[in-house]
């Protein structure tokens, strides 16, 4: 992990920890931690707290980290983007449901001479076939050929169903269905 990515990651992970908030490192960060390195500008974290705790939650970051990474856009009441040592900082607050089993399978990894708490790899591909970027389809791509055959395949699958049914498109889960099959395929 770049130097200057990892030491806005520590701050905000002493931050949340110092609090004693439960988090789990999300995005292109978490798929470096689970072996498929690729560059990433920025940190994501998803933050367990309740919703009558959100707005607490807010004012205290934004004490402590006034820059808004993102100021040209409106805040998100769910998101708190700040800058940390240059380097974009995203906390995601955690939403009732889906989110907080999120935070309930992440793992500790090993970062040397610290750890942090990373989101599951069926957590991770749920969230990017949600999301459905280009870089994010590419990481799920990845992630399903390095480790389809130790997937909960049928938790994996629950999410995009629903995801599918409650955005009215199914595509996500067919998309999900042919890139397993291509994972598969490829280490037949």
């Amino acid at each position: 992990m770049e130097k200057k990515l990892e030491a806005s990651l520590r701050v905000a992970v002493q931050w949340l920890e110092s609090r004693g908030y439960r988090y789990a490192v999300i995005g292109g960060l978490a798929v470096s931690q689970w072996g498929f390195i690729r560059a990433t500008e920025d940190v994501d974290i998803k933050v367990l707290v309740s919703m009558p705790d959100y707005a607490d939650l807010r004012v205290s970051l934004r004490s402590d980290f006034p820059q808004r990474a993102r100021s040209h856009i409106p805040e998100n009441p769910t998101i708190v983007d700040v800058v940390i040592d240059s380097i974009t900082v995203d906390f995601l607050f955690t939403l009732p449901g889906y989110d907080e089993l999120v935070i309930e399978h992440a793992s500790k990894h090993d970062l040397g001479d610290w750890e942090i708490w990373v989101c599951s790899i069926e957590d991770l591909i749920i969230q990017k076939m949600y999301i459905s970027r280009g870089r994010d389809i590419y990481d799920v791509e990845e992630l399903l050929i390095a480790h389809h055959e130790q997937l909960d395949t049928n938790y994996v699958e629950t999410w995009p169903t629903q995801f599918a049914e409650a955005l009215d498109n199914p595509a996500i889960l067919t998309e999900y269905h042919r890139l397993l099959a291509k994972a598969k395929s490829q280490n037949a």
